[in-house]
């Protein structure tokens, strides 16, 4: 069937119609007309499968990657860069519009900080393996399912983590510590995670599946691969069929505990559970903005919630008198503790907890709070506490625009927008940050 692309989705998708009905086209764009396999997907909606693009959007572009159009994390290689940063800002302005016109009227869009680097940018990775035809070999995620396919390149991960996972392959294939095979069982390990720095020092981490004794194959992998300075095991007895892998049981095997990141002017001890974020080079840029964007000052005390290992904290830390910094997961809130003493800063205060279940204990009086939450946002009992609290600016960091319009739409009944500014952490793929400051509306 023909379709003409009539506007784009959130998830890099093309939206056509059939019938008055919306169909959803990936790797279409724009403007286009395309030839395409109607069907309707797992969910009830319909879709339809990219066969042949008639009329081209001029700014389409040849992929040579050759597995993109089954990949499920990368979705805009197809699109010159600029166009994508105009799609992300369009994205997060259509939101606007169609959730929160009234409230954000008068707020300027920012255009997409874009990254320096558009390939080759990810500092971690968490790379699927499989096992086929007797040897152990890359795979990925098909889009929208939990089936893996082979692939022999990468396309924005760093390359010092490609090179590694392909000298461990025939490691592993020595050593007989194969990939697990949901369906014969069979096979020890499941993945392996991979951190990088600026020097491409790496921790490697082996999730495993089945427990087996590795002392003779980690031995030989440090040997072979003297960039990678620790490797850990992470045991996840309970795997099923995910392309997301939880917190297991976690053991350093040999090597140091801690991968030493680097931003700006600060280092970040990091074990493997701790989230960092995974373009170095944005990230720098987004921690300066929030410097430039907020109005601290020497008497402020403020709020981070959602802190991880503490990089915004350490970053607002020299402006301010103190920040309280909030973290769920313990092992991130020790390698923050481990990275203030290096970095010898004394006004950051680390609390473990989950935060929305610590707000009522909360009594301390903040000046600013940041907050840089998970992809299901704030929601309603946070929104509640800062709008009970009402320090005079809120700092936030969104990275699912879907959810930021919801909070903001809650938080708008005290306080004003002031700027939104997407950023692309992520190229190649629909995902878009958005740095946003609020400020308390004066009476």
């Amino acid at each position: 069937m023909k379709f003409k692309i009539e506007r784009m989705g959130s998830d890099g998708e093309g939206i056509a119609y059939h019938k008055k009905s919306p169909v959803y086209i990936y790797y279409a764009y724009l403007g286009e007309e395309v030839e395409a396999e109607l069907f309707t997907n797992i969910r009830g909606a319909l879709e339809a499968k990219l066969e042949h693009v008639i009329t081209p959007s001029k700014h389409r572009r040849d992929v040579t990657w050759p597995y993109y159009m089954k990949s499920g994390s990368i979705n805009l290689l197809h699109l010159d860069y600029q166009e994508q940063l105009r799609y992300k800002k369009d994205i997060v302005r259509f939101l606007l519009m169609t959730k929160i016109k009234k409230e954000t009227k008068d707020v300027k869009l920012g255009s997409t900080i874009p990254s320096d680097n558009q390939l080759h940018y990810r500092n971690k990775a968490y790379i699927p393996l499989a096992y086929q035809n007797g040897k152990n070999m890359m795979a990925n995620y098909i889009r929208g399912g939990n089936q893996l396919f082979v692939v022999d390149s990468l396309i924005i991960e760093e390359e010092a983590i490609e090179k590694t996972v392909k000298n461990i392959l025939p490691i592993l294939d020595k050593h007989k510590i194969n990939a697990y095979d949901l369906k014969t069982k069979k096979g020890t390990i499941i993945s392996l995670s991979l951190r990088v720095n600026k020097f491409g020092e790496v921790q490697l981490t082996l999730v495993t599946k089945v427990k087996t004794k590795l002392t003779n194959l980690v031995d030989e992998i440090m040997k072979k691969n003297p960039n990678v300075v620790g490797v850990y095991e992470n045991y996840v007895p309970k795997y099923k069929n995910s392309p997301d892998i939880y917190e297991g049981e976690l053991k350093l095997l040999k090597g140091e505990k801690y991968l030493t990141m680097y931003l700006n002017d600060y280092k970040f001890y990091l074990t493997p559970f701790a989230f960092f974020q995974l373009n170095t080079k944005q990230a720098e840029k987004m921690y300066n903005m929030i410097i430039e964007k907020a109005t601290f000052n020497k008497e402020d005390v403020v709020l981070d919630a959602y802190s991880g290992v503490g990089t915004i904290a350490t970053h607002v830390s020299k402006y301010v008198k103190q920040v309280v910094a909030i973290e769920s997961i313990k092992s991130a809130v020790n390698d923050m503790n481990y990275s203030l003493e290096d970095n010898k800063i004394t006004n950051i205060k680390t609390i473990t907890g989950d935060f929305v279940k610590i707000i009522d204990f909360l009594k301390q009086k903040f000046d600013k709070m940041i907050f840089n939450p998970p992809r299901i946002g704030l929601g309603e009992e946070v929104c509640k506490y800062i709008l009970k609290s009402a320090p005079k600016e809120v700092i936030y960091v969104s990275c699912n625009p879907k959810t930021l319009v919801n909070d903001l739409k809650l938080l708008s009944t005290k306080y004003k927008v002031k700027s939104i500014t997407p950023l692309d952490m992520f190229p190649q793929t629909a995902h878009v940050e958005n740095i946003v400051l609020l400020s308390l509306k004066t009476a």
